[in-house]
């Protein structure tokens, strides 16, 4: 009978699956329905009802992640009726969501920068990643770090501290905009390939040049027309350089042409510059003007002899590169904005010694930047505040004598908030002054619109009520379709950051019109802010920081400020730049790039709305645990974080707490999750939706953009495919992908924490060698030359090679043939298996594919930590057992299991191996092995006889349990259809590896679907070495090295290969081997037998380490060679289950040579030959692999046996130093 059913989706016919729900109907159909507390590991839980869908003959809209589909079913996913009820159930939630988005400086921020992101990339000293960031919005980073007015400062709420000064955001930006500048690969941004239009910028001030940034960068061709000699408008012409150089900007200025930008000078629009050469060569025109004339005074007598606008004042010094003298004269400046403070601290360096400035207001009133008025002070100007100009007095030539001022006082605010200035009758007096420089306003020029409108027919430029270019003020177009304005012809005189913002939306339009397109304001995005409930206040924040002081501007001496050098110096050092960068309090989510609610309050156009009587909860940041932080007031209540607790890892470590409007995510108890059952896994962080739980990471995080690289984990056997989530090959985070193995997507803690050494600056990126005693870096070559002469210094079968389970196929590949075609010995092995058995080399066959987990009718833990090491394959089981109602056995020689609250039988045993022999007694002795089965398994009979010829009771004993426990357990496993044993080698010995698969065997499970045994190595390529021959005993492709030396000969045309394959364990052990060859292991710091390894140290003559940082073993070393990471170079690793995953290199490498490339130049030092990518030699290994031979099953007779297990870790350095990290954390 099918299960296909039809099904009516928005008005189509289409087909279902039965028993699915409406949601997964609509994802295999591409389309989309928001949810929130769906998952799809876990099964349906309807509570955020963002979901819901309208079926024909329901009144109610349904939730479509668990309503199932029927035969005939009408389906809407998208109407009007649906739109509002989620837009309502998102703004339900938003009306209880106590949470920033973006932090107040972004979001006071005109252009819109993200602060807090460039922030946390100079904390990384990732300088050109910051600018980068910066620039996506601000092509003036080096020009705003000097000269902002930094509303983000003013919004910052480090400023509730009692440290009485914002985080130096501008002063960070200056020091990566800087430090990219000087750069010999300073940030370019990608251009889009042409589009064949063509667009005219009127002005080249930084409104100008910003549209000109953000269209060429579009793919449009810009033309911009200066009137002026150069590029920079009030910028150049304005400020003057001892604010900001002109070489930074015009730095700046050519990183905007270089993008193919052009620029013309010496062009003035309605002069030498027509309307019609602009409508008949380009598609659109942006305006951007500026706001060029001077103010001055308005009052009686301001035409006298020296008296100037401010701006002409400044801008005459610039055209001409001649300052005034000012020499022994008295000059007077009106105005209290930073054009003031330029005009007066100018004025000090033309020469007078007396500077006065007039402001109508007090000082707390003044626009000007506080630092500015600070610095002038400090230069010797001095302030006259509640004064203002009434009157010029000028001699009989006309000239400037005196001015007559008034005094004011402060009465009501007027329209911007300050008190406003109220003359106080009587009170005018009189100053001296040879110059007066007024810095009161400044008004745009539009004489050329006539002539402009004359030429464009299809609408009319016109002014506005204040005489500035009329715009839309959310597209800033204007009367004509395709001009476009932005900047201070605009907004009147306004500032940099200002135009920069103005511009990008001209631009933006623009960009519409060009396309085609509707002409639009800049897309909606929602912003949740914690000042929609309420105002931040001081105690929110005073006891919940650590006072960090501010790092303060070097700057020039006021003794040497007499000219016009650059007074503030930029920080000192990168360090300084990173202490600042860790003041930010991290305001804005990390999460602004991921959060779902956020994502679709954007789509629904939700609003975040609280009567200011309403309750909401603001709850306490939860940063306890180490790895992982809660923040509840972003929570949702969706109640994923607990279920997949439960029902995939199975810790029941979360619970939704209190009840109705007062519920919250946490453990029981309110104790913290480190105290709980909690494995540290962080599944509950990929479950969320929001940011509610997130990693507590130790770098400053960021609400940062990253790229996902996708490689394969190297902790332990599973295989688990990972998503680098980086910027700038810095890892941010590691997500799960869905992978081969890891299908839903899961990992565990080990790469959901374990990535840091991904970006630990400690590498080791030279090689070393030893000299006088000490490590010192040498040449790739001098390295080389050390290591043939040591090498050819004593026999071949003196040298001994070791491969960490770690490698890739392709690196152990490379260090056996080094071994064998280039040194001549067969001494090849790993330290993580030295000692130990041949069995597991054997463990990963006949074993129980993944996805058949999902198919046992119970599960049997022997010997195994699954959760705590190979968590993702245990997590298949929980998921299975929790879903099926199936049962969990554990049997443990560890009291202290952590397995034991998941199970619901516990056999608690002393001995592994005495427990699997006395079970398979029992089920021999009683006649309960499979028969049938046993037919096709060779040795039947003699391990019969002899495992019976031992005493059952005595093999109870020394395992540590009664009789009956092993028959109940014995007829138990025997009974059941779909039985599945898990066992760790990490756990186990290798007799006792024997001993279960002979249990498997007898009870006629061993292979079958769904039925036998997993077995679960320790790290991530431990099967690698067995097919890659890295034992001394085996060839590539596994073979044995005997039947295999001809091949070795013919693809690897060399002659003379080794003959003998002794036991490399016993060699060492004897002190035969004189040189050590260490690739990815440490065995010095990952022993548990320290007195051992120290004898192996002590005999060896010469020893080489290849590795990614200075390991315990590397610094015995004589000699040590950087190592790449997998995900620098590549390759392909083998899980447990045998099965083979490729990837490919995702990060530049930071060494000279990949590892693969150091191992092949060490054998053409021998004269031998291996290509270098790993595809080539995959290649080249494969044909070693043959067809195997199917051998029929034995049963192998065991006797007790110490397998000598020295390392933990894998002999790892990588997994001991997380596993160190995380006991020191908790």
């Amino acid at each position: 009978m099918s299960n296909k059913i039809n099904v009516v989706l928005n008005g189509k016919i289409v087909e279902g699956i039965e028993g699915e729900t409406i949601l997964q109907l609509a994802n295999r159909h591409n389309i989309d329905i928001p949810t929130l507390c769906h998952d799809p590991r876990l099964e349906p839980y309807s509570s955020c009802y963002v979901c819901v869908v309208e079926i024909e003959g329901m009144k109610t809209l349904q939730p479509s992640c668990s309503t199932t589909i029927r035969e005939g079913i009408k389906i809407e996913t998208h109407n009007a009726r649906i739109k509002k009820a989620r837009k309502t159930a998102l703004e339900l939630m938003l009306s209880n969501h106590y949470a920033d988005c973006i932090g107040p400086c972004k979001d006071t921020c005109p252009a819109g920068v993200d602060v807090q992101g460039y922030i946390s990339h100079i904390e990384k000293g990732q300088y050109h990643e910051a600018v980068a960031l910066i620039k996506e919005t601000n092509p003036f980073p080096a020009v705003c770090g000097r000269v902002c007015v930094r509303p983000c400062e003013v919004a910052c709420r480090r400023n509730l501290l009692d440290e009485g000064a914002a985080v130096g955001i501008d002063y960070m930006k200056r020091f990566a905009a800087d430090y990219d500048l000087m750069s010999n690969n300073k940030f370019v941004p990608d251009v889009m390939p042409s589009t064949g239009k063509k667009v005219a910028v009127i002005g080249a001030g930084p409104g100008g040049m910003s549209s000109a940034f953000f269209l060429q960068k579009k793919g449009h061709q810009v033309d911009v027309f200066e009137a002026a000699p150069y590029a920079g408008g009030w910028l150049r012409y304005g400020i003057p350089p001892y604010r900001l150089p002109n070489d930074i900007l015009q730095k700046e200025i050519d990183n905007i042409t270089g993008l193919g930008v052009n620029l013309y000078t010496n062009q003035r629009l309605g002069d030498n510059l027509s309307s019609e050469h602009l409508k008949n060569n380009y598609d659109a025109v942006v305006i951007a003007i500026g706001s060029q004339k001077g103010s001055l005074l308005g009052c009686e007598g301001e035409e006298a002899n020296n008296v100037f606008s401010g701006i002409d004042f400044l801008k005459e010094m610039e055209l001409t590169g001649e300052k005034y003298d000012f020499t022994g004269k008295k000059v007077v400046v009106v105005g209290g904005g930073n054009t003031a403070m330029d005009c007066c601290r100018t004025a000090m360096r033309c020469g007078s010694t007396d500077v006065k400035v007039v402001y109508r207001r007090t000082e707390k009133e003044m626009p000007a930047n506080p630092i500015e008025i600070h610095e002038s002070k400090l230069e010797g100007v001095v302030y006259n505040f509640l004064t203002n100009p009434v009157r010029v007095n000028k001699d009989e030539n006309g000239n400037l004598k005196s001015l007559t001022l008034i005094r004011m006082e402060l009465g009501e605010p007027d329209k911007s908030g300050r008190r406003r200035p109220v003359p106080v009758e009587g009170s005018e007096f009189e100053v001296k002054a040879d110059y007066v420089l007024a810095a009161i306003g400044q008004k745009t020029q539009l004489d050329f619109t006539e002539q402009f409108n004359g030429v464009f027919t299809q609408g009319e430029l016109k002014a506005n009520r204040w005489g500035d270019v009329d715009a839309d003020s959310k597209t800033l177009q204007t009367g004509i379709a395709n001009v476009f304005a932005c900047g201070d012809g605009v907004t009147g005189p306004a500032t940099l950051i200002q135009a920069v913002g103005q511009a990008r939306i001209a631009a933006h339009s623009c960009d519409q019109y060009l396309k085609g397109e509707e002409i639009t304001p800049m897309p909606y995005e929602f912003f949740s802010r914690k000042d929609n409930f309420e105002a931040q206040k001081t105690d929110d924040y005073i006891d919940r920081f650590a006072e960090q002081k501010r790092e303060e501007m070097p700057t020039l001496d006021p003794s040497d400020r007499k000219n016009f050098k650059e007074v503030e110096l930029g920080y000192a050092s990168e360090e300084v730049a990173q202490h600042e960068a860790n003041r930010c309090l991290e305001c804005g989510c990390t999460e602004l790039y991921t959060c779902k609610l956020k994502e679709f309050a954007t789509e629904y156009h939700a609003e975040q709305h609280h009567d200011e009587t309403g309750d909401y909860n603001n709850f306490d940041v939860d940063f306890r645990h180490p790895y992982i932080e809660f923040d509840n007031n972003k929570c949702v209540l969706c109640a994923r974080c607990v279920r997949i607790c439960n029902e995939v890892v199975g810790a029941n470590a979360l619970g939704l707490v209190e009840r109705g409007f007062d519920t919250f995510v946490a453990p029981a108890m309110g104790d913290a999750l480190q105290d709980t059952n909690c494995e540290s896994c962080g599944l509950c962080i990929s479950a969320c939706p929001t940011g509610a739980i997130t990693e507590n990471v130790p770098f400053k995080p960021g609400p940062v953009k990253t790229e996902t690289a996708t490689t394969i984990c190297n902790y332990c056997s599973v295989g688990c495919e990972l998503a680098l989530e980086h910027n700038g090959e810095f890892v941010m985070r590691t997500n799960g992908a869905n992978g081969m193995v890891n299908t839903d997507g899961n990992i565990c803690r080990y790469p959901r924490f374990g990535y840091h050494y991904l970006n630990d600056a400690n590498r080791i990126t030279t090689p070393m060698m030893r000299i006088d005693g000490k490590l010192k870096p040498v040449s790739y070559q001098k390295a080389f030359d050390a290591i043939v002469n040591a090498i050819q210094s004593v026999k071949p079968d003196e040298n001994a090679f070791f491969a960490g389970a770690r490698l890739t196929n392709e690196e152990i590949y490379g260090v056996q043939k080094l071994a064998r075609a280039a040194v001549k010995t067969n001494n090849i092995h790993s330290f993580h298996y030295l000692g130990r058995s041949k069995a597991y080399q054997n463990d990963s066959r006949y074993n129980v594919p993944f996805e058949q987990i999902k198919d046992g009718s119970k599960y049997y833990l022997l010997g195994s930590e699954i959760n705590r090491d190979n968590a993702v394959a245990g997590w298949m089981m929980i998921n299975a057992a929790t879903l099926g109602e199936k049962e969990i056995s554990l049997v443990t020689n560890r009291k202290d299991s952590k397995m034991i609250h998941k199970a619901d039988e516990v056999l608690t045993v002393k001995d592994y191996y005495a427990f699997v022999k006395a079970v398979n007694h029992f089920i021999l002795s009683n006649g309960l092995h499979n028969a049938f089965f046993l037919k096709n398994v060779e040795n039947f009979e003699n391990y019969k006889a002899s495992l019976l010829g031992e005493d059952f009771e005595t093999l109870c004993t020394a395992a540590g349990v009664t009789k009956d426990q092993i028959a109940v357990f014995a007829k138990d496993y025997n009974n059941q259809t779909n039985a599945i044993l898990f066992f760790s080698e990490k756990e186990v010995k290798g007799v006792t590896i024997r001993e279960i698969y002979n249990l498997a065997m007898i009870t006629g499970k061993l292979g079958k679907t769904a039925n036998g045994i997993i077995a679960l190595k320790e790290k991530n390529n431990a099967h690698g070495l067995e097919d890659m021959g890295g034992f001394s005993y085996l060839a590539p492709g596994g073979r044995d090295i005997a039947l295999a030396t001809e091949d070795m000969k013919k693809i690897w045309d060399v002659q003379n290969l080794p003959q003998e394959s002794g036991c490399v364990f016993h060699k060492v052990e004897k002190g035969e081997i004189k040189n050590f060859f260490i690739f990815g292991e440490d065995p010095c710091g990952c022993t548990n037998d320290p007195a051992r390894i120290s004898k192996y140290v002590s005999a060896a003559k010469f020893s080489v380490v290849m590795d990614y940082f200075l390991t315990e073993t590397a610094k015995h070393a004589d000699v040590v060679l950087p190592a790449s990471f997998p995900v620098e170079s590549g390759g392909s690793f083998t899980n447990t289950q045998r099965k083979i995953q490729e990837f490919e290199a995702v990060f530049s490498a930071k060494t000279e040579k990949t590892t693969l490339e150091t191992i092949a130049a060490m054998m053409k030092s021998f004269k031998v030959s291996m290509p270098v990518e790993p595809a080539e030699v995959r290649e080249e290994a494969f044909k070693f692999f043959k067809p195997a031979a199917q051998k029929p099953l034995s049963l192998l007779v065991t006797k007790p046996k110490d397998d000598v297990k020295m390392f933990d870790y894998g002999c790892d350095a990588i997994v001991k130093r997380f596993d160190d990290e995380s006991r020191r954390v908790f």
